[in-house]
């Protein structure tokens, strides 16, 4: 019994990170997940008693998805740049598919909804993020492989910005837009 309860709770979790990169969190109920999964509602309560308690497990399972590819990323032998792009390939997969999104960027929509638990567990991943590509931009900088002005916080933001945008614009435009754009924000790095 144990295992089917955390097979369900994962698989709860799982379809609630899709719809949350398909619809956003205000837009999906649990009558969505009960219908999709073949289990009734109050299956879905026994997990997450409020839909808060959902949103929190979600900004969990994106925070152990991130700190498990920054941790691969930080492992890799090569350049900075070349860790950025490992930054760029996670970010395409992880809102890869059809109307995905990145799932940051989706609760940033939504964030004015959003309980006071899942805007901390929000601001919290985004910082950690932040943080991530602005310790990869100091030691880029440090060792002579990034020339970029300014402040490397304010750099990390428009790299993040940069890819975020470029994913959500790639929705209407094709994928190409965020190859460029992505290229782009390469090219400024290396100055």
């Amino acid at each position: 019994m144990q295992i089917r309860m955390k097979n369900r709770k994962q698989q709860i979790v799982e379809l609630g990170l899709s719809l949350l990169q398909t619809r956003g969190f205000e837009s999906f109920s649990y009558q969505d997940l009960a219908r999709e999964l073949g289990i009734t509602k109050a299956s879905i309560h026994h997990h997450f008693p409020k839909k808060a308690d959902l949103g929190v497990a979600l900004c969990e399972a994106i925070q152990i998805w991130h700190e498990q590819q920054f941790a691969l990323i930080n492992s890799h032998p090569g350049k900075v740049i070349d860790k950025l792009d490992l930054y760029i390939k996670g970010n395409l997969r992880f809102a890869s598919g059809e109307n995905k999104i990145c799932p940051l960027s989706s609760l940033q929509a939504d964030v004015t909804a959003l309980p006071d638990t899942m805007r901390i567990a929000l601001k919290r991943m985004d910082d950690h993020e932040l943080d991530f590509i602005a310790e990869l931009l100091e030691q880029g900088k440090e060792s002579g492989e990034f020339r970029f002005p300014g402040a490397t916080r304010s750099q990390a933001m428009l790299f993040v910005l940069a890819c975020k945008g470029a994913l959500q614009y790639s929705r209407v435009h094709g994928e190409q837009i965020f190859d460029d754009t992505m290229a782009q924000m390469r090219a400024q790095l290396i100055g």
